[in-house]
């Protein structure tokens, strides 16, 4: 967490990042989107903003190992921005803010926070090849072969289409 000079406190949390790896150690899940991740810009996506108002009565909340502690008087909520769309908000920011918001997040303990969380989706990736059921150790082993259909943008593949994630833009650009 973050106090930036007008006072605003930030902070990120990387629930939609452990949102899909819960999703994609299910039986036959499409794990395309976690198989993308490689490097720490793919995380942005899967990591929230999260912004904080004063409560008079806000409660203790728990925290990541290595966190800091919430002020008591403010609690969380969820911004409703990633670190991939985090920009448009904070647009309207004063440069100090922004400046202050881009050191946080260049900050020495967040890269090792969002280095941790890189190791974490390589390790799953790692297990799902050796451990899943067959068709997760197909997706994750041909991902790590290089030649997933959808790693190559192989659209004439016939396994393209069902290795598609959800919602995905099968015209364009992935999401």
């Amino acid at each position: 967490m973050a106090q930036l000079p007008s006072g605003r406190h930030v902070a990120i949390q990387a629930t939609p990042l452990f949102d899909l790896i819960d999703a994609a150690c299910t039986p036959d899940a499409v794990i395309t989107r976690l198989l993308q991740i490689q490097q720490l810009a793919d995380l942005s996506p899967f990591i929230d903003v999260m912004f904080f108002r004063e409560v008079a009565d806000a409660r203790a909340l728990a925290i990541a190992p290595g966190g800091q502690s919430v002020p008591s008087g403010i609690e969380p909520f969820a911004s409703g921005y990633t670190l991939a769309t985090i920009d448009h908000a904070i647009r309207d920011w004063t440069p100090e803010d922004r400046r202050a918001f881009a050191e946080y997040l260049g900050s020495e303990r967040t890269h090792a926070h969002l280095s941790a969380l890189l190791d974490r989706v390589a390790e799953v990736k790692h297990r799902l090849g050796r451990e899943g059921g067959f068709v997760l150790r197909l997706q994750a082993l041909m991902w790590e072969a290089g030649c997933h259909p959808v790693q190559n943008d192989e659209r004439d593949d016939p396994m393209y289409r069902l290795l598609q994630p959800a919602g995905a833009n099968l015209g364009g650009n992935q999401e």
